[in-house]
């Protein structure tokens, strides 16, 4: 068994990325905004002849954006073989990935003010019962986690001495400590019940809050997996052997896969599940609109997102 070289392993990595994303555009993303039916345009209510006038308008405008993020995708990574830097390949996901959200968000907002600026006033209906996080997390699960965070950490503290290659490490373990608390602002966050059909959108609501927890452990776990991985290469002279390299790409891609089948059995929870229920954004209640999280939580999305991209802009350096 020989070994796979660097750039074996790049062209494979990148090509399931590609093909998971292709996926994804051609499944879900394409028709996204058709998802709760031809009453509503991404959430927001709109008149019944809208996709016969200026539907058709505003459909075209979303589907170009989308294809020119993914044309995007598509040159800066045939850029960074041809430059001879396979090696940018996490840069380059998880800038794409910022790039993706910031641009679909910014097209959603503006949509929003165009569209549904005055949302139609419908009573709701209240949910008393408290959220706990047990309910939604399993803890163990989570200790084990940060035991392995911690036990990379120490590693690299063992072995190195001095020369501790932080940044690195640092990255995964801000980005590992960031996604738990997204699993915290996903469980206390939630949208007004309507009064009609309340318990079907409660657990409409349930389902995708549940759903949300587990893609972030999904990734939150890829992530672990990715330092303790990088640090066992680092120190251990079997890790590049090719029994070793082989077990450490059937792992990265074991754990990656996992976390893609999570995200798309949530994009069919909300196509079937929520097909027939009405948006939350297509509504205002009679007190005042949903926020999506609380100031607390968005802070800390602020400073977290602006630390990893210090961290990121010093690595590429």
């Amino acid at each position: 068994m020989t070994a796979p070289t660097a750039m074996e392993l790049y062209v494979v990595i990148n090509a399931l990325i590609v093909l998971a994303l292709g996926y994804c555009l051609v499944k879900f993303s394409w028709n996204q905004p058709l998802r709760n039916g031809a009453g509503f345009f991404m959430g927001i209510e709109v008149p019944s002849d809208f996709y016969r006038g200026p539907g058709r308008t505003w459909l075209r405008s979303y589907r170009a954006t989308l294809v020119a993020v993914h044309i995007v995708l598509l040159v800066v990574l045939g850029a960074s073989f041809v430059f001879g830097r396979p090696d940018l390949t996490p840069i380059w996901a998880g800038g794409w990935a910022i790039l993706y959200t910031a641009t679909m968000t910014t097209f959603a907002v503006w949509t929003r003010r165009k569209l549904g600026a005055n949302p139609p006033v419908r009573p709701v209906a209240l949910a008393l019962e408290s959220r706990r996080l047990g309910d939604y997390i399993f803890w163990p699960l989570e200790a084990f986690a940060a035991a392995l965070v911690i036990y990379s950490w120490w590693l690299q503290l063992r072995q190195d001495g001095a020369q501790v290659h932080w940044l690195t490490p640092l990255e995964l373990t801000w980005i590992a400590l960031g996604l738990f608390v997204m699993k915290i602002a996903a469980i206390r966050t939630g949208y007004p019940l309507p009064a009609e059909r309340t318990e079907e959108h409660y657990r409409y609501q349930d389902a995708l809050r549940r759903n949300s927890v587990r893609t972030l452990s999904a990734w939150s776990w890829f992530i672990v997996i990715v330092l303790l991985g990088t640090t066992l290469r680092r120190i251990s002279p079997l890790a590049w052997t090719a029994p070793g390299l082989w077990l450490t790409v059937a792992v990265f891609l074991a754990a990656w896969g996992y976390g893609m089948l999570v995200i798309f059995r949530g994009q069919r929870l909300a196509a079937t599940m929520g097909r027939d229920l009405r948006p939350a954004g297509s509504f205002a209640t009679p007190y005042r609109r949903a926020i999506w999280t609380s100031r607390s939580y968005l802070t800390w999305f602020a400073i977290w997102f602006g630390v990893l991209m210090i961290l990121v802009w010093f690595s590429i350096r």
